[in-house]
């Protein structure tokens, strides 16, 4: 992938990738492009849509032809280096994602003890940290049915974030868990973009795709067929 002049290359990008029709909603062609220190939101109210979206982004999709992470695209990569690469990248999916038979601890510390040489007692101690600054008591030990949905969404950020992420791709987090969080979500969020990573956050709501304290680079609303990058005082439309 050639970048023209001196226009730094995207962490991801997406040329013409193709979203299928999905349960009545039109398909799309998205263009869009996540450069490093960015944060992008996107509007997205269909759930359906939006794991489609974050599938493809992550070349989980059929056209994975169509995405470069890092300046290649997912398909080049082949299986081996697509799944290490993925490693660098957090999500937070719209729903589900547990391990059901796992407590909701396990479930946050065990993805990165597999790829990680930090010490269990570290890893531990800063996701504890990490959980008390998302309004948690500390790492629950419950299993993922028996933690409240809340919380459970509060635990998702936890799990995204501790690794250091070089992308995050942020599926309507904490929308049933309140206000009270968002200042740890958009200092997580902060945290990533001065590591010259990027974030997208997709959300349903109008609120936050309009509220100015969230400080995002680029704002869209996909309406229908069509990617539409809003201007600042557009957003709330």
């Amino acid at each position: 992938m050639t970048i023209s002049g001196n226009t730094p290359a995207p962490l991801l990008d997406a040329r013409q990738l193709r979203i299928p029709a999905i349960d009545m909603h039109p398909s799309v062609r998205l263009d869009l492009q996540l450069y490093h220190g960015e944060l992008v939101l996107l509007h997205c109210s269909e759930k359906t849509r939006t794991t489609a979206i974050a599938d493809a982004l992550l070349g989980l999709g059929a056209q994975a032809d169509s995405v470069f992470y890092r300046e290649q695209s997912w398909s080049a990569m082949g299986q081996l280096k697509a799944q290490q690469a993925r490693r660098s990248i957090a999500r937070i999916q719209s729903s589900g994602n547990w391990m059901e038979s796992s407590s909701v601890m396990d479930n946050i510390l065990l993805p990165l003890m597999h790829h990680t040489i930090v010490p269990e007692e570290i890893l531990r101690a800063s996701a504890s940290d990490l959980a008390r600054r998302f309004g948690l008591p500390g790492l629950p030990q419950d299993l993922p049915a028996d933690c409240p949905a809340p919380d459970l969404e509060r635990c998702a950020c936890v799990r995204a974030f501790l690794g250091r992420p070089e992308l995050a791709i942020l599926e309507y987090p904490l929308q049933n868990a309140g206000t009270d969080s968002l200042p740890a979500l958009v200092s997580s969020i902060q945290q990533v973009r001065r590591r010259n990573g990027a974030v997208l956050w997709i959300t349903a709501n109008n609120t936050t795709l309009g509220d100015n304290a969230i400080p995002a680079d680029r704002r869209y609303r996909l309406l229908g067929s069509q990617l539409l990058e809003l201007e600042p005082d557009h957003a709330n439309a």
